[in-house]
């Protein structure tokens, strides 16, 4: 019989993903303080800083662009977490939601964020 038929005997190794550290850009990184992302307000913008739950769930969230460095836009926070990331929508439980720790991105009254762009959505006073 081939190899390639044959059952496995226990269980089969898992191979080790490697970790990539953020890619560093020209844009500064986002002031205030770190904070969990089930905690951030609806309507408020974060960069992800850190990943901390399961393997499985971490490669699950990275593959749906919830990585170290991304932006999300907390939609709504009453009991899961409903994000936009990339142009896509996610929802998390509040027990995954603790384990990514995000730092807030604040807008001013121009709508224009810390970090030096337009904060989609953000309307700018009337004139």
């Amino acid at each position: 019989m081939l190899s390639f038929f044959r059952r496995s005997q226990g269980r089969p190794q898992r191979r080790a993903l490697p970790v990539v550290a953020p890619a560093t850009s020209a844009t500064p990184t986002p002031a205030g303080p770190a904070c969990t992302l089930a905690s951030c307000r609806a309507g408020s913008w974060a960069t992800v800083m850190e990943v901390r739950c399961g393997d499985q769930e971490a490669c699950r969230l990275r593959a749906l662009g919830l990585c170290e460095g991304a932006r999300v836009n907390v939609v709504d926070a009453r009991n899961a977490v409903l994000l936009e990331v990339r142009g896509t929508r996610i929802a998390l439980g509040r027990a995954l939601g603790a384990g990514i720790t995000v730092r807030p991105i604040e807008a001013n009254a121009s709508g224009v964020n810390t970090i030096g762009g337009a904060v989609p959505g953000a309307t700018a006073p009337a004139r």
